[in-house]
C-alpha cells in the first residue's frame, strides 16, 4: 500500500522564544499530526533563549539561527523555504525575502494577523515597516492572509484594506493548566485578583494598581515584567496589598492560577489574547476591555465579563465582594470556554487550512 507523501510544513517562528507568534508557532509544533506533516521551525541563538527544548517538540525538524543574526536570517528562511512545501509566515519578518522566495522555489505560504490596527498598533507597525501602504503590503504577501477574529477580520479590512481568507482560531494548551482542585472563596474570604503580561504600559498596569488602591481588602498579584521595578517605572508607591511575583515559567504560573479567583486585564489593544484562556482553563475567569472584540469568545457575565470601562470594573469587582459564590459559577463556565479553544480541537482547523491551501 502506498505511503500518502507528508506534507513539509515550515513554522517561521523561534519555538525557544517568548513572544505571542513564536509561542503559536511552538504549539502548532506540538499539535500538528506528524502523520501527516512534516514539521520545521526555527530557534533563536543559544545565548538569547528564553527555554530549552524538551521533548514535547521531538520529531520537528529545527533549524537554529546564529550571529550575525541580522545575516543568517537570510539562510534560516532560504533552507526552510525550499525545504518545505507551505510556509507559515506569521512575524512579518523579512516578508519581501520570503515572499521573493517563496515565488522563486514555487512554495505556498499563509500569515495570521494577530492585532486589531487600533492607532497604537497601527502606529507601531507603520515604525516597523514604513508606512500604511507597506503594512498593508505585508499582510497581504502570501498565498493566503487569515485572521485570528471575525471583529479583528472586519475592522482590518475597513481600515486598511488587509484581506482576509478567513478566521483561524489560536487556543490553548489546556492540560498545562487545567486545575482540578481550585480552592473556591466563601464570604468573608479575602479575593485573589491577577494581572498577567510582560508590557506594562501597554497592558496597563497603572490602572490595575488604581484598582488596588481602591480595594485594600484585596490581594492583587502581578506577574510578568521585564524585571523593572514596575513601582518606579510607573512613578507610583509600593503597595501592601500588591504582590508582585516577577517572570514565571508555565509550572509555576499554572500553580499560582490554582489560588486565584479573578484575572484583570485592562490593556485596551490587544487581537486575541491567549491569557484569558489560559486563566479560564484554570478556572479563573477574566475581566477585559470590549475595544478589541473580546465578546467573541468571552461570554459577558457568564464565562468573563466584557467591559467599556474602569469603572465597569469596578463595579464588578464590588458586586463579586458582595456574592463570591458567584465566582463558582463563572469558574466552571470559563472551564468550559478554556475547553472549546483547546488546541488538540483547534489545531484541526489549522491542518485542514494548511491542506486546503496546499492542494489549491
Amino acid at each position: 500500500m502506498k505511503t500518502k507523501k507528508k506534507i513539509r510544513v515550515l513554522l517561521a517562528g523561534y519555538v525557544n522564544n517568548i513572544n505571542a507568534q513564536d509561542l503559536n508557532c511552538r504549539t502548532l509544533a506540538m499539535f500538528l499530526d506528524k502523520e501527516k506533516f512534516e514539521v520545521s521551525a526555527f530557534l533563536v541563538p543559544q545565548q538569547f533563549r528564553d527555554f530549552d527544548i524538551g521533548p514535547e517538540l521531538d520529531g520537528v525538524n529545527l533549524i537554529q539561527l546564529y550571529r550575525p543574526a541580522k545575516i543568517l536570517w537570510y539562510w534560516i528562511y532560504l533552507k526552510g523555504i525550499v525545504n518545505c512545501d507551505i510556509a507559515y509566515l506569521p512575524k512579518g519578518q523579512k516578508w519581501r525575502w520570503a515572499k521573493f522566495l517563496c515565488k522563486l522555489f514555487g512554495k505556498k505560504s499563509f500569515l495570521t494577523v494577530e492585532g486589531v490596527m487600533d492607532k497604537e498598533t497601527l502606529d507601531g507597525a507603520v515604525k516597523r515597516y514604513g508606512n500604511r501602504n507597506q503594512v498593508r503590503q505585508m499582510y497581504n504577501s502570501t498565498t493566503r492572509t487569515y485572521s485570528i477574529t471575525k471583529y479583528m477580520s472586519n475592522v482590518n479590512r475597513e481600515k486598511l484594506g488587509i484581506r482576509s481568507d478567513g478566521i483561524l482560531y489560536l487556543g490553548v494548551d489546556y492540560e498545562k493548566f487545567k486545575n482540578s482542585n481550585h480552592l473556591f472563596k466563601k464570604m468573608g474570604d479575602t479575593l485573589d485578583i491577577i494581572f498577567i503580561g510582560t508590557d506594562i504600559f501597554r497592558k496597563r498596569l497603572i490602572e490595575y494598581l488604581d484598582l488596588a488602591e481602591r480595594f485594600p481588602s484585596i490581594r492583587f498579584h502581578i506577574v510578568g515584567g521585564r524585571g523593572e521595578d514596575i513601582y518606579s517605572t510607573l512613578g507610583r508607591s509600593p503597595l501592601e496589598n500588591v504582590i508582585v511575583h516577577g517572570m514565571l515559567s508555565h509550572e509555576q504560573l499554572s500553580d499560582l492560577l490554582k489560588t486565584m479567583d479573578l484575572h484583570v486585564f485592562p490593556s485596551r489593544s490587544e487581537g486575541f489574547p491567549k491569557v484569558t484562556l489560559e486563566t479560564a482553563a484554570a478556572g479563573v475567569p477574566s475581566i477585559v476591555y470590549s475595544d478589541y472584540g473580546a465578546n467573541e469568545w468571552i461570554e459577558n457575565g457568564k464565562t468573563g465579563f466584557v467591559v467599556d470601562k474602569f469603572q465597569d470594573i469596578v463595579d464588578v469587582i464590588s458586586k463579586l465582594i458582595a456574592n463570591p459564590y458567584k465566582l463558582q459559577e463563572l469558574s466552571q463556565n470559563a472551564v468550559e470556554m478554556a475547553k472549546r479553544f483547546d488546541w488538540k480541537s483547534v489545531v484541526k482547523t489549522w491542518e485542514d487550512t494548511i491542506e486546503k491551501i496546499y492542494c489549491e
